[in-house]
């Protein structure tokens, strides 16, 4: 699947679990791109509240899980 990535700004950051989950998919395949594109453009915050794969899931896991399981994710140590 080969969609451009596509992220929407934010004027402020998220700070919390649930605001994350309503506003991202983080289970997207371009999830990565969209946060490289949205780190060079200097966004203080970003959805995915435009882009084709907003709802698009696949074998979707806990949040927390999934954070420290991605490469170079936090573990707490």
């Amino acid at each position: 699947m080969s969609i451009t990535p596509c992220p929407s700004p934010l004027p402020t950051a998220l700070r919390d679990e649930e605001a994350v989950q309503a506003q991202r998919n983080l289970y997207c395949p371009n999830y990565d791109a969209c946060l490289h594109m949205v780190v060079k453009r200097g966004w203080e915050g970003w959805s995915c509240r435009n882009c084709d794969l907003r709802d698009f899931r696949v074998g979707q896991p806990d949040v927390r899980e999934f954070a420290v399981s991605r490469p170079g994710g936090w573990d707490g140590n």
